[in-house]
């Protein structure tokens, strides 16, 4: 299964880790608003690990929601999906979709501020 992963030192910066302006619970919030209008099943939420498990047929998203302080938490993102041929675009597009929800919110720190 191809999967696909955002990381602090990602070479690709639509893969690298995004930080916010806000808690872990504003997040968490604004991301499972996000799930729901695209249609992601929740299959699990662990607040303990800041993990929120979904999917939709053919496509699974696990996220971790790290609060560094109270003024900033970052989101990362570990991607399953079925299908090989456009699986890349199909993931970017996801993340894209749960940032832009995100910012509508809450100001974009910025991208991998702890390398």
């Amino acid at each position: 299964m191809p999967q696909i992963e955002t990381l602090e030192n990602a070479k690709i910066s639509e893969l690298q880790t995004h930080y916010f302006k806000a808690s872990y619970d504003q997040i968490k919030e604004v991301y499972l608003k996000t799930l729901n209008r695209l249609g992601h099943e929740v299959i699990s939420v662990n607040d303990d690990f800041g993990e929120i498990f979904s999917e939709i047929p053919h496509f699974s998203v696990n996220a971790k929601i790290i609060m560094q302080n109270p003024k900033e938490t970052s989101i990362d993102f570990y991607i399953d999906s079925e299908f090989l041929l456009g699986n890349t675009k199909k993931a970017i597009k996801f993340m894209e979709e749960v940032y832009k929800d995100i910012e509508k919110v809450y100001e974009l720190k910025g991208v991998s501020l702890h390398r």
